[in-house]
């Protein structure tokens, strides 16, 4: 009786657990003030990748106004700098989202149903619900843990080159400031004059500036791709493979395990054979 009566209370604690996790923490989980520290982080490259869209825009139009055809190519590589920024800024709205998508599925669906199996254990002596219910309770908390963690990391690597994507920023709108005045369309005679004396001088070094320009793109480029991409990328792959180590279950073990022992002998023959 009093071996039914622990039971009995360990099942209603695990029913508690389940009932405020699946409420009130997931609620907290799923709530973006919990990573607000997080997000501020996120919005703060949105907010560059947006300078660097424009930046590679205007860009691209200032250099192609150079005269020559040296500056063509250049202008139209830095034209197409704005796709890439919009497929890294759709990478950074996607972890935002990942952020309370994986909290909300940890505490209100993973934890529940280890709960439950963990529950049910204690009535039908099954080791093998006990240990899938634990097993489900270690996924729920890396699943949880992931997303942020590789943020983290990735946080970690992007401010040691934060003063690269600046001074690119910085650097193109320099050169668009010296470009604006070949794409003038004032009248003035005098002013038209005064521009295409310094044409011969300036447009070859024009040229070469807008090349570093470029050069500066690719690497900042590289720098979100890595930061916001590759490394959350291998952090979900390792957090992914540590699920998979605690996690994984034989399913031909589990199936012997659920058969009767007629059942398990014939299993076991035919796998010999």
């Amino acid at each position: 009786m009093e071996k039914n009566m622990k039971k009995i209370l360990a099942a209603a604690a695990l029913v508690l657990v389940a009932v405020t996790s699946f409420t009130f923490v997931a609620d907290k989980a799923a709530s973006p003030a919990t990573y607000s520290h997080i997000v501020e982080a996120i919005d703060a490259k949105v907010d560059t990748v947006l300078k660097l869209t424009a930046s590679s825009a205007l860009a691209s139009a200032g250099v192609s106004a150079i005269p020559g055809d040296t500056a063509t190519p250049i202008a139209e590589k830095l034209a197409e700098f704005t796709e890439y920024f919009l497929i890294v800024l759709c990478v950074l709205y996607s972890e935002k989202f990942l952020l309370t998508i994986g909290g909300a599925a940890a505490f209100r669906v993973i934890i529940p149903i280890a709960c439950l199996l963990l529950g049910a254990s204690l009535f039908c002596r099954k080791d093998l619900i006990r240990r899938l219910g634990m097993k489900f309770i270690i996924c729920s908390i890396i699943l949880y843990l992931a997303v942020p963690m590789s943020i983290r990391v990735s946080d970690i690597i992007y401010s040691s080159c934060e003063d690269t994507i600046n001074t690119t920023i910085t650097q193109t709108q320099s050169l668009t400031e010296k470009t604006d005045e070949f794409s003038m369309t004032n009248e003035d005679e005098t002013a038209m004059a005064s521009v295409w004396e310094r044409i011969s001088e300036t447009a070859g070094t024009l040229a070469d500036k807008a090349a570093r320009i470029l050069n500066r793109f690719v690497e900042t480029l590289a720098i979100f791709i890595v930061t916001s991409c590759v490394i959350p990328v291998l952090t979900m792959v390792f957090f992914l493979w540590v699920i998979k180590v605690f996690a994984n279950i034989d399913s031909r073990q589990t199936i012997i395990k659920l058969l009767p022992e007629s059942g398990r002998r014939k299993t076991s023959e035919s796998s010999s054979q």
